[in-house]
């Protein structure tokens, strides 16, 4: 399970660092929302465009948003049994054969560490 989740966080990663994205007014929704994550949790409304598709069955999604605003507004909408990393920092959750890891921080074009979020929906069996 640990690899899994690590391995989500890298693929997740990369793809922030390989899209370029500062400027909060060009935040929306997620593009190309899967229709299998939509099932469990509508679309997070406050999205870099560097969000999107890592495979058929990863989402990325990175924001400026606060870390415990990200984590409230999912929590809100998805019920299940919510976990806390050891350090804080990530909350995850299974519901409805789809897994949300929430991350603090994202990665710019620089691989530069900036303030904000990651989410990372993946489809389980």
């Amino acid at each position: 399970m640990l690899r899994n989740y690590a391995s989500t966080l890298v693929v997740l990663s990369l793809l922030v660092i390989g899209q370029a994205t500062t400027a909060r007014a060009a935040e929306g929704a997620a593009p190309s929302y899967p229709d299998w994550a939509s099932a469990v949790v509508p679309a997070y409304p406050h999205c870099l465009p560097s969000s999107g598709p890592i495979g058929p069955a990863l989402y990325g999604i990175a924001t400026t948003d606060r870390f415990a605003t990200v984590v409230a507004w999912y929590k809100s909408r998805v019920h299940g049994a919510w976990s806390e990393s050891e350090g804080g920092n990530t909350w995850s959750v299974k519901s409805g054969g789809l897994r949300i890891q929430i991350s603090a921080n994202y990665y710019d074009e620089s691989a530069a560490e900036k303030p904000g979020t990651r989410v990372a929906l993946s489809r389980y069996h």
